[in-house]
């Protein structure tokens, strides 16, 4: 049996995570339910929420006015009891410790909420294969996590991070339920079967290599959209709704699976978002223009850091690192 204090430590734990999943952006609808629904579960929850905002809000006075934690500190919106000033550098030093560990795993082992969620996931470098109960597969991409929503209407697989290769199961016999792979704001339905999806830092493609898929998003006006892809089309889709069907070569956007990474001018951007699925930690561009310099070239992934350092070189870009960060400028 867990121990009350233990359960606080993992109330605790769990606040903490949900905050610093607040803090790297808005949350998907998925996840403001998953956190609305964790908040109503147990008083606790909401307490230990709060005062994780608070341990927050706490270290941004501390950043702005160090000074501040000699007397008690009023975090903003909020009035706590009179406490003595040894007590309040402890709560900082704890928070500061805190926020360092969750800040850190996040950059080491990827985003905990992403962990949580996920069916089947890999580590950063790791490819593998997911059979499916109803006899589909799903290659999952390295650092890529899937989340599995089967049930008597459809099979859904939801693709929370990375890319992934699916072969889907055709409708037949008994198996009479649509196979659909959601990612962001849009969905693919497999109306053949094999296709990729590939989750971009700021938008969603989708690849069809056999038969076609459907692919459809709900943009910013709330009317859905729908596109029908052929073998050898692709299309990118974000909020703001689906770009033009286009082609593809499929072997260059599958290179990943041969352990290859082909990029035929693409952004700086991209090649980072591809490289970090290959590293622990993170490479950050230090500027916009930087990010849209144009990359050529076929590199094997499995030593990272050597391929980041050739194209530095190429572009005549310095690099500077610190532990779990590089960046680029």
């Amino acid at each position: 049996m867990t121990e009350p204090s233990e359960q606080q430590d993992e109330i605790d734990e769990r606040a903490s995570l949900w905050l610093a999943k607040l803090g790297d952006g808005p949350l998907a609808p998925a996840e403001h339910r998953a956190l609305e629904q964790w908040l109503a579960e147990d008083p606790r929850h909401s307490i230990a929420f709060r005062e994780a905002q608070d341990a927050w809000s706490l270290m941004d006075e501390v950043a702005n006015a160090p000074g501040a934690l000699l007397h008690d500190v009023q975090v903003a919106g909020v009035s706590p009891p009179r406490r003595a000033a040894g007590r309040w550098r402890t709560f900082a030093a704890l928070a500061a410790s805190l926020l360092v560990l969750v800040a850190g795993a996040i950059l080491w082992i990827g985003d905990p909420m992403v962990m949580v969620a996920a069916d089947h996931r890999t580590a950063p470098g790791e490819r593998r294969t997911v059979h499916l109960s109803d006899g589909s597969t799903v290659e999952l991409g390295p650092a890529s996590a899937i989340a599995l929503h089967f049930d008597a209407v459809e099979r859904r697989v939801e693709l929370l991070s990375g890319l992934a290769y699916f072969t889907a199961a055709p409708r037949k016999g008994e198996e009479r339920r649509p196979f659909v792979v959601q990612a962001a704001a849009g969905n693919a339905r497999a109306l053949g079967t094999q296709f990729s999806v590939n989750r971009l830092s700021d938008s969603v493609e989708v690849v069809v290599v056999e038969h076609e898929v459907a692919v459809s998003v709900a943009n910013a006006g709330g009317r859905p959209a729908e596109i029908v892809l052929s073998p050898g089309q692709s299309v990118r889709y974000a909020e703001a709704g689906l770009g033009p069907p286009r082609p593809v070569d499929v072997e260059q956007a599958l290179a990943w699976r041969r352990d290859r990474l082909v990029f035929d001018r693409v952004t700086l951007g991209h090649v980072v978002t591809e490289l970090n699925r290959y590293r622990r930690g993170r490479i950050v561009i230090g500027n916009a223009s930087l990010a849209n310099r144009r990359v050529s070239g076929v590199f094997a992934p499995a030593e990272p850091d050597t391929v980041l350092a050739t194209i530095a070189r190429e572009l005549g870009v310095r690099t500077a690192s610190a532990p779990l960060v590089t960046v680029l400028y």
